[in-house]
């Protein structure tokens, strides 16, 4: 379940204040300037301060071309999380886009590892996702997880492009099993023109470079999952309107089918399914989502 943002600082704060708070959570949205936001109100409440004027507080962000957080970048904040603070006691951490730390390898990751597992004492360290499956699971089962949703229903400038998209996905049709293949096409064909809009430009910019396949893959997957996360966005809006409309919770049941079947093509995904086998296998197999709640 998704809090809202007002939601989830009020708890933080009062986390705070009982001092109950984790050493470690992972924030996730589909919006990345709301989980700066947070990321940024929750440092401001356990420093007392504004974190960016305040010698303990370190935020580490992706910086390569490639889009990662670097081995050297973890490193370096590892040793920095160990030293003796430089004011009071307190130090925070503020890790934005840890999917990226997994790319390449997941080298990164595992550098982290050990000091998601044993903190230095009174240190917090915040991580944000918009991709949080693409986390490992060693990560993922040392924070606090926090979901939280966009306000109301909006949509970043760089999102507002694959709305026409979305739209398309939205249309009902009158036969659900064409309907279900009419999506299928729909991101195949999306995929599709993202890679060709990608290639070229990662050509004529890295011609010789070994890395520039992972990183062209690395963007279309990005692309894929802003794409998908829109489209589940779309669905809950779709149910907060029904809802306050006043219809039944059973009017709903068909946007949380097509919800759990986006959230299943996206585990399967984060597993290493082959694409085109995850995405048939979400929308022709039904029958796994009655499986897994039996």
């Amino acid at each position: 379940m998704s809090l809202s943002y007002e939601t989830c600082l009020r708890l933080f704060k009062k986390a705070i204040l009982n001092r109950r708070l984790p050493s470690a959570i992972l924030l996730s949205s589909s919006s990345s300037s709301l989980l700066v936001n947070l990321g940024m109100e929750i440092s401001r409440e356990l420093l007392g301060t504004d974190p960016t004027k305040h010698p303990d507080f370190y935020i580490v962000k992706p910086q390569s071309k490639l889009k990662r957080i670097s081995v050297q970048q973890v490193k370096d904040l590892c040793r920095d999380l160990y030293l003796r603070p430089y004011r009071e006691s307190r130090k925070v951490c503020l890790l934005l886009e840890a999917e990226s730390m997994c790319l390449g390898g997941g080298e990164a990751a595992n550098a982290f590892l050990k000091t998601l597992e044993e903190p230095p004492l009174n240190t917090t360290i915040i991580l944000t996702s918009t991709r949080p499956m693409a986390l490992f699971p060693t990560l993922l089962s040392r924070c606090l997880r926090v979901s939280v949703r966009n306000r109301p229903f909006e949509i970043s400038p760089e999102e507002r492009e694959l709305w026409p998209e979305v739209q398309k996905w939205l249309e009902p049709d009158s036969d659900p099993e064409r309907e279900k293949l009419k999506k299928i096409a729909l991101l195949h064909d999306f995929l599709l023109r993202a890679k060709t809009a990608l290639e070229p430009g990662k050509e004529e910019k890295d011609p010789e470079e070994k890395e520039s396949q992972e990183a062209l893959a690395a963007e279309t997957h990005e692309r894929r999952e802003k794409f998908l996360r829109l489209v589940e966005l779309a669905y809950w809006h779709k149910i907060q309107e029904e809802l306050e409309k006043g219809s039944s919770p059973k009017s709903c049941l068909s946007f949380i089918d097509e919800i759990r079947t986006i959230e299943r093509l996206n585990q399967d995904l984060s597993y290493g399914m082959d694409e085109n086998l995850a995405i048939e296998a979400a929308f022709l197999c039904p029958q796994r989502i009655k499986n897994r709640n039996s």
